[in-house]
């Protein structure tokens, strides 16, 4: 290589590092950030899919109004005694009471000769889906589904529910020998049974301590432990069903039927812990057990529930049907009394 190539290499790379020493070298700085979008970022609780949750709403509070419980019969009270009388007390009397709330139809009460409440009692007239037949007694059309409910002598013994369904023969005749009694004691029995009227519903406390809301204008059952279906017409009173009335509470029913005669005189009762098998919806099942009425009821004099505490009844029911009454720790499970 010539000397003037070397000169000329020499001066290139002299002219190199002059312009590296006279630039400073730039420190790493943070990186900018980019420009905003015109959408605003999610928010970071805001799943990362799909739509963010819309905020949640105040729970609406549903405030009843107070019911007044000042009538007698409305009032929730344990029964005075245990044992009711035996003889038969011929000497109650039943007045109408007319309910504050039109067109509420009231009730029945059943008072006794010194005064106390001893039964309560109202009509299904028809007209409705239960019975779209409608009563006119001027026309001897006594189409009705009857609800009698009893604690003589405000005693627990015989605390019932009667309800019977009248309906008339091929012969358009309504006969006292064809009505389709049921009658039902509900176990535990920690109260009397009481009534009570709530605007357009009147409202039933049963012994349990449950609750039963009926049509304040018709009395059909609208909601609560118990549950029915239509009033069967059928002309032919042999192939006719008993008032389809079930039970949904918590309790044990004692059910008997009979036709045209009192069902404690009958032959056989059943016994079921909850509802009917086929609408039984309690954990475990439901438990049923079949009896003569003779076990349960005196077949003679005022036809008294044999067992006056509850206690007896379920030994009985113990040793009889291997089921007892629902219990809560030691005692008897009955509902709260309503605060209402």
């Amino acid at each position: 290589m010539s000397n003037r190539c070397w000169v000329l290499l020499l001066s290139g790379f002299m002219l190199l590092v002059a312009g590296a020493c006279q630039t400073p070298m730039k420190t790493p700085s943070t990186p900018e950030p980019a420009p905003e979008s015109s959408t605003s970022p999610l928010p970071a609780t805001a799943p990362l899919t799909g739509t963010p949750a819309a905020p949640d709403k105040p729970k609406e509070v549903i405030v009843r109004p107070a019911i007044e419980r000042t009538l007698p019969e409305s009032l929730i009270a344990a029964p005075v005694k245990d044992l009711a009388s035996r003889a038969i007390d011929y000497g109650t009397m039943l007045s109408s009471r007319t309910a504050k709330s039109p067109p509420s139809r009231g009730w029945q009460y059943r008072r006794s000769r010194d005064g106390k409440i001893v039964g309560f009692e109202f009509s299904n007239h028809g007209g409705n889906s239960i019975l779209t037949a409608r009563r006119d007694a001027t026309r001897n059309q006594f189409f009705t589904r009857d609800f009698q409910f009893r604690f003589d002598d405000r005693a627990r013994q015989d605390i019932h529910l009667m309800v019977s369904d009248w309906a008339p023969s091929r012969d358009r005749v309504f006969r006292l020998s064809e009505l389709m009694n049921s009658l039902m004691h509900f176990f535990p029995r920690g109260y009397l049974p009481a009534i009570v009227n709530a605007g357009d519903r009147n409202i039933v406390t049963l012994p349990t301590g449950e609750e039963i809301e009926f049509d304040a204008v018709s009395n059909e059952i609208r909601a609560g432990v118990l549950t029915e279906a239509p009033v069967d017409l059928n002309p032919a009173s042999a192939d006719r069903k008993f008032p389809a009335v079930n039970y949904l509470g918590q309790g044990v029913v004692v059910r008997a039927d009979n036709r045209g005669a009192d069902p404690r005189l009958g032959a056989k009762a059943l016994i079921t812990n909850g509802a009917p098998a086929p609408l039984c919806e309690q954990a475990g099942g439901c438990r049923q057990c079949e009896v003569p009425a003779k076990e349960l009821w005196d077949q003679s004099g005022a036809v008294r529930f044999k067992f006056a505490t509850d206690q007896e009844f379920d030994r009985y029911l113990t040793a009889r049907c291997a089921f007892g009454l629902p219990r809560q720790g030691n005692d008897f499970a009955v509902a709260a009394p309503p605060s209402r």
